[in-house]
């Protein structure tokens, strides 16, 4: 029997916070192997490693696994062949969540799904003002269950579809009871007098008005009357937020600043606490400290959610609650009691985690009665114009080693035979009739379009609906704005309004597009199409088909397609490259014409013509031998979702790469593997540094090799691809899912 798993998704730094207790309620009482699956953007973001220390801290105590995903892809294939329970902290259809929320609507059915409520007033469950400004009213989530603090008679926010999701939890911080810290225990915070919370990165702060050098003004202030009495204060920064930190904010002598995570402070053991609107109000009065809320003079910020609490303003309603305090602090406690009340929030902790021990059990023993079903080898019928190099490279060479000619499992349609079976003069009807047939013949269990930018996508589309054939749009440039600077004829083709209209078709109606760069994928999201989209850390594979070999340097080269325009901005540097090396020569390789201004050089000139076959393509540029490849791009829009094709084949071929910087090829040269320039003194000083220093450039293709085998291996394409395929299917058979136009 499969091993049962609670996995928690982490994507911001406060998701540790909230989940972490029911990390040691799983690791103590539950029958689970327990896993946190870090989003890269979660990684990003702990810029000080905070919250990756801590979660190494809870890994070992809680006996756990720790794994970084970069895309929703790569976190299904985490989850793929396995069976249990799904936690996220910040999970919703809001883009801030799309990482954690992506990943449920695609995670296995081998899953039960949980979403928690991440703070008091909190998108989707309790919003304030600005909450509804920024993102509306009808936030929805793609749990099982929505976990949350109140009764669901409070939860003003919970959209009507979500309601029968709704169990009531309580507070995860109230679970510390159980699962306490020592450092927590063993703190002195108690010197540091009242505690003082910012948590002005909040929504709530971009409204009109200048509210983050109010508060900090006003705290200043304040901090300068405690001084004068020899008091203390403690200053915490928003652990997402970090304002005081991430702004070098200087702290006056009598402030500690306390960035610990929040169940590692005592908040008991603080004299009384102050904090802008913020959950942290609530962990306060929970802790029975006296608490108060900051508001600005003229109340434009929403203070609502806290009514019946302190609310204090300038310098002088600070002093007044700090003298409450010190003379009347039962007042102040028996308001915030009466406060809790109205809130209809569950603050026993027992009750509390009784109610998330059943949740969770009863969750994993639901799972007895499921069954992962083995899956089958795939068959992919490829739809594309012709045999271009982008399907061969980006899915025939990968999958090389899964083709089967006595049993195939992939099949090619391009639209020159779809022209030449079906001819141009049959009607719709009959076109339709035809395809239907070959496609049943074949019986694919996906089809992909591969740059497919001609007729009949309409139709074969409508078959695979009918079908319930998970339908994939490989797209590796962007085929709506394709400029006249790779030619006249291509731009003209490229440019037909059926062509536009058939590349919209598809970045519209395919259940997930595929782009070769996460540029392009931006480029379709701001161009306003909504269908899921996925790219891949690799879009061009290779293998080393010539090791480098210290040499004195003999031939530069260029290879390219009806790319002239980018040739161009070096040739002026080219001629004079060529004028001061009369022993180097320069091969033009690919379809694009001989520049006139090399026609002066005569035979050190050659063009190789274009090869289209992809393996005998380069198996020819082996045989060249070239020592340095050049890749310049034109700085055009363009240019600017391309991929590093050119240097993982320059790279394979024993080349070492100049290419122009800020465009494709930044990271693939980084660390030495390659020069990156963007001057024409840069592009000068690169290529003769190159001939001049052989060393220097066996060094560059080393280097670059080295990283060619390690990240952009054939065998890692092939897994890409293969993810890619799992992906598709699990979006498809999670039909309600599908993301269409208009949706969000």
């Amino acid at each position: 029997m499969l091993v049962k798993h609670i996995v928690f998704l982490i994507n911001l730094l406060q998701d540790i916070n909230i989940v972490r207790p029911l990390a040691y309620l799983a690791a103590r009482e539950l029958d689970a192997s327990i896993l946190f699956m870090l989003s890269d953007k979660f990684i990003e973001r702990d810029k000080q490693g905070i919250w990756q220390l801590e979660l190494k801290e809870i890994c070992r105590e809680t006996n756990s696994t720790s794994y970084i995903y970069d895309s929703e892809y790569s976190a299904f294939d985490l989850l793929l062949n396995k069976r249990g329970i799904i936690i996220a902290a910040s999970e919703s259809n809001l883009s801030a969540h799309a990482h954690t929320h992506n990943i449920f609507r695609i995670a296995p059915a081998s899953f039960l799904k949980i979403t928690l409520q991440h703070g008091y007033e909190c998108v989707g469950f309790f919003q304030n003002r600005e909450h509804y400004k920024a993102h509306g009213r009808n936030i929805t989530f793609a749990a099982d269950f929505v976990c949350g603090w109140r009764d669901v008679s409070a939860m003003q926010s919970l959209a009507a579809s979500e309601r029968s999701k709704y169990y009531w939890t309580g507070p995860t911080s109230l679970l510390s009871t159980f699962y306490p810290t020592n450092t927590a225990s063993n703190q002195t915070d108690h010197d540091y007098g009242g505690l003082v919370c910012e948590n002005l990165h909040s929504v709530r702060m971009n409204v009109n008005g200048d509210f983050k050098a109010s508060f900090m003004d006003t705290f200043f202030a304040f901090c300068e009357q405690q001084d004068k009495q020899g008091k203390s204060l403690t200053l915490r920064p928003h652990p997402g937020g970090q304002y005081v930190v991430k702004n070098n904010i200087e702290l006056p002598e009598n402030v500690h600043l306390n960035n610990l995570p929040m169940y590692k402070v005592n908040l008991a053991q603080y004299k009384f606490g102050i904090s802008a609107p913020s959950s942290v109000v609530i962990d306060m009065v929970l802790a029975g400290i006296p608490v108060a809320v900051w508001q600005d003079d003229d109340e434009v910020i929403d203070a609502s959610s806290y009514e019946g609490l302190t609310i204090i303003s300038g310098l002088n309603d600070w002093l007044a609650f700090e003298r409450d305090v010190a003379v009347r602090p039962e007042m102040l406690l028996a308001r915030q009691a009466r406060f809790l009340q109205r809130t209809k929030m569950l603050t026993d902790a027992q009750e509390i985690h009784t109610r998330f021990v059943n949740l969770l059990s009863n969750g994993l023993s639901m799972l007895d009665k499921t069954h992962i079903q083995p899956r089958k080898a795939a068959r992919i019928l490829f739809v594309a114009n012709a045999f271009i190099p982008t399907l061969q490279l980006s899915f025939y060479k990968p999958l090389a080693p899964e083709i089967d000619v006595n049993n195939p499992t992939m099949q090619l349609i391009t639209a020159e035979d779809i022209k030449a079976k079906f001819k141009e003069g049959l009607n719709a009807d009959q076109v339709k009739t035809g395809l239907v047939k070959l496609i049943e013949d074949f019986n694919p269990s996906i089809i992909v379009f591969c740059r497919y930018s001609d007729r009949f996508s309409e139709h074969i589309v409508n078959i695979a609906r009918v079908r319930n054939t998970p339908v994939i749009f490989h797209i590796d440039d962007d085929l709506l704005n394709v400029p006249i600077e790779i030619g006249e004829q291509k731009y003209k083709m490229h440019n037909s309004p059926e062509r536009l209209a058939a590349v919209s078709y598809l970045l519209t109606n395919a259940d997930l597009v595929y782009c070769s760069t996460e540029p392009l994928l931006k480029r379709f999201r701001e161009q306003g199409f909504c269908a899921p989209m996925i790219t891949g850390k690799i879009y061009c594979a290779g293998e080393v088909l010539k090791p480098t070999v210290l040499r004195p340097v003999r031939k530069v080269g260029y290879m390219g397609f009806d790319h002239a325009h980018d040739l161009e901005i070096i040739l002026p540097v080219l001629v004079d490259f060529l004028n001061n090396n009369p022993t180097i020569s320069f091969e033009l390789f690919g379809s694009i014409p001989k520049p006139s201004a090399l026609d002066q050089f005569g035979e050190r000139i050659t063009v190789i013509p274009p090869v289209r076959n992809y393996a005998d393509f380069l198996t020819r540029f082996a045989e060249l031998e070239w020592d340095i490849g050049v890749c310049p791009l034109a700085d055009t829009a363009f240019n600017r979702v391309k991929a590093n094709t050119k240097w993982v084949e320059y790279t394979s071929v024993g080349a070492a790469v100049i290419a122009t910087k800020g465009m494709a090829y930044d990271e693939c040269c980084a660390d030495g593997c390659g020069e990156l320039v963007v001057t024409q003194q840069e592009w000068a000083d690169a290529l003769e540094s190159l001939c001049t220093d052989p060393e220097l450039r066996y060094r560059r293709v080393n280097a670059a090799q080295a990283r060619l085998m390690r990240e952009y291996s054939v065998e890692n394409l092939s897994t890409q691809v293969k993810e890619v395929f799992r992906y598709v299917t699990e979006l498809q058979c999670q039909s309600s899912l599908r993301v269409h136009t208009g949706d969000g």
